[in-house]
């Protein structure tokens, strides 16, 4: 069962919600534990005050973080996921009503006035707007968001009905005909009598693109920036982790995957949020021991609950699989173009810094080598992974990529690699 609780200071503006037929049907099949709960019972003295005057001075009244967060901590549990509508929030999309749809447990904080004490920000998992405009309240907002996601909730609706609709997809939908075929000269396109169910889809998709074109041309855009809540999240409490790793792994190396990650997807159809959260988490797990870090690493990012604040499970899993195939020794292709893309931006083949890479960590692993057994060392692992017989693959186009592995075998073929290696162990040695 699906419970949603709505916190608000005006619980009779869903009454009428509470009888449109997806929610009571919903409720009256045990489909949905649907709650509003008055924000005022929270406020203290006879006058039950839940608003006040800015501190700073301005029109209007802000509502008290005291009776909203008391509401919430006596409702929400370890497994609830709480968010507020305001006009700083994220835009909502079909993406989040999927994501959010996954929750058993959501409490919905409704808005008023001027918006709330900026201190209760901090206690919430998120915040969503759901259009550039003002509304008095978040009680219209909460409506859109509980109708949307119970609309994805199995059993409240046929699965038929929300699969080839507006923006599932990323385009609006195709027009849609029924009787009488021939309505004052103006009649239903024959294609979707034919029968033809292949023309049938051909003719919708391509009506699809053309409505999107002329009247959401924006959707068509691929999306070039990061969300600036998950950039946020990841700089604050991700990044830092990489502070004490070694130069192979620390955040530099980091910065750099994600850099080529970033030019590797211009052209391709993936999600930037998604390539970014990956290239972010794919080393972590290095703290606990390099031979299954990918493994770790997929880990440590599937498990941080705050993560499903933008991505839906699907996405998880595929972020996850992605990170676990990352690894250069993996013999079989990525399951994903995401794997893919992690794999190729993680090469970075830039000839002198591997040399200089794997000379650091040969040096680290075996410090008690002499000269000698040292520059060995470098020379069979760059042979063991970058030779024409190496364990190291391209899962995908990298002209940067390629053109440095040919020119890393070249040097291994002229045996010029000898002298290049012995030139940065004697530099880190002596420097």
């Amino acid at each position: 069962m699906k419970k949603i609780t709505i916190l608000s200071i005006t619980p009779e503006q869903f009454d009428s919600f509470l009888k449109t037929p997806l929610i009571s049907r919903a409720i009256e099949n045990g489909i949905l534990d649907l709650k509003i709960v008055d924000i005022r019972d929270y406020s203290p003295g006879s006058f039950r005050k839940i608003d006040d005057s800015p501190y700073g001075g301005g029109a209007g009244m802000v509502l008290r973080c005291q009776p909203v967060l008391d509401c919430l901590e006596s409702l929400k549990s370890e497994e609830s996921h709480s968010l507020v509508f305001a006009p700083i929030g994220r835009p909502y999309t079909q993406k989040d009503a999927h994501r959010l749809s996954e929750f058993d447990d959501l409490i919905l904080i409704c808005g008023h006035y001027e918006g709330f004490d900026a201190r209760i920000y901090p206690h919430i998992d998120e915040i969503i707007s759901i259009g550039d405009y003002v509304l008095s309240g978040g009680e219209l907002p909460a409506m859109v968001v509980c109708e949307s996601i119970m609309r994805l909730v199995e059993g409240s609706m046929k699965k038929e009905s929300t699969i080839e609709e507006s923006f599932e997809e990323g385009l609006l939908e195709y027009p849609q005909y029924t009787k009488p075929y021939d309505y004052k000269g103006e009649c239903v396109p024959d294609v979707l009598l034919s029968g033809n169910h292949e023309e049938i889809k051909r003719w919708r998709k391509e009506k699809s693109m053309e409505i999107t074109k002329r009247n959401r041309p924006d959707l068509l855009e691929k999306k070039k920036e990061i969300d600036p809540f998950l950039k946020a999240y990841i700089e604050e409490n991700v990044l830092k982790e990489y502070s004490d790793y070694e130069a192979s792994h620390n955040i530099d190396h980091i910065n750099t995957v994600t850099e080529n990650a970033m030019e590797l997807i211009e052209d391709l159809d993936v999600d930037i949020d998604m390539v970014y959260c990956i290239c972010s988490y794919h080393d972590i797990g290095i703290r606990y021991g390099r031979k299954d870090h990918h493994i770790t690493s997929a880990k440590w990012m599937y498990e941080d609950p705050k993560l499903r604040n933008w991505f839906t499970e699907e996405e998880m899993v595929i972020m996850k699989e992605a990170i676990e195939d990352h690894r250069a020794s993996r013999k079989d292709p990525p399951r994903s173009i995401y794997g893919c893309i992690i794999a190729e931006a993680d090469r970075d083949i830039d000839p002198m810094r591997i040399i200089e890479r794997c000379v650091i960590f040969e040096e680290d692993k075996h410090p008690d080598f002499n000269r000698e057994a040292a520059i060995q060392r470098v020379l069979e692992h760059l042979d063991e992974k970058y030779s024409d017989h190496g364990y190291l693959k391209l899962w995908m186009p990298c002209k940067k990529n390629q053109e440095g592995l040919d020119t890393l075998r070249g040097w291994m073929k002229s045996g010029e690699i000898v002298d290049i290696v012995t030139y940065c162990i004697d530099k880190r040695r002596i420097g």
